[in-house]
Parts: C-alpha cells; sequence; structure tokens
C-alpha cells in the first residue's frame, strides 16, 4: 500500500491487490477501498485508500474510536458501490477530490447535465 497523496487510476479488471471494504465512521461518513492496519501517531489505525469514480484516492487514516462498522467485501463489490458522484463523498474528501482532472461528473445526472459515457449503464436503456 501507498502512503503518498497521489491519486491512483483503476481499471476494474486489474484492481490493486490488497483487502476491500466498506467502513462506516462517525459522523455518517462511508468510504469505500482497500484497508489495512497501520502504526500511525503513535497509535494503531485503518488506513483506507478510497476508491472514487475511476481513481483510487490517497489514504485516510481513522483512529479505532471513530470507526461504527467496518464490512470486508470483495475487489468487485468495491468498485461497484464506489462513489462516482463528487456529491456522494464526505466533505474532507470532496475537498481533496478537486485536485484531480476535470472529472465532469460532479453534479448528478437528472439536473439535466450529461454524464460521461464511462458511467452509463446501456443493460437498463435509455438515458441515465
Amino acid at each position: 500500500m501507498t502512503e503518498t497523496s497521489a491519486f491512483i487510476p483503476v481499471d476494474p479488471e486489474k484492481m490493486p491487490a490488497g483487502q476491500y471494504a466498506i467502513v462506516e465512521v462517525i459522523g455518517h461518513r462511508t468510504l469505500i477501498g482497500r484497508i489495512a492496519e497501520v502504526n500511525r501517531f503513535g497509535t494503531a489505525m485503518l488506513m483506507v485508500e478510497p476508491l472514487f469514480a475511476n481513481w483510487m484516492l490517497g489514504p485516510v487514516w481513522v483512529g479505532g474510536g471513530s470507526l461504527y462498522q467496518v464490512t470486508e467485501c470483495s475487489a468487485a463489490a468495491a468498485w461497484d458501490r464506489r462513489p462516482k458522484y463528487e456529491y456522494e463523498l464526505p466533505s474532507s474528501l470532496a475537498a481533496v477530490v478537486a485536485e484531480i482532472p476535470p472529472l465532469g461528473n460532479a453534479l448528478p445526472a437528472f439536473l439535466g447535465f450529461s454524464v460521461p459515457s464511462d458511467f452509463e449503464d446501456d443493460s437498463k436503456g435509455g438515458d441515465l
């Protein structure tokens, strides 16, 4: 696992190796991504590398007392449940996502803006 703040492009067919989970944190925040227990700041913490759109974001460290629930899942399940739009992210992550090159997905499609082709689902038919 990386301990840098770099954003890593992710291919759903070649997900980075590791343990994945859906992590619920105090404050009604949900993080979905690769996890590991690390020793940071003199204590054991959960490091989450959240998935967002087609990216794996830099690490977020969560103290044990802030964890509400950790549900381990496969990389494929994490990919399916990842946030795809900026408004789905906790505000602290939305602030750093602004550094990613233009995503074109900050607003939901029902507001009349086009949805990037990467997120279209032809199996449902019609527009998203």
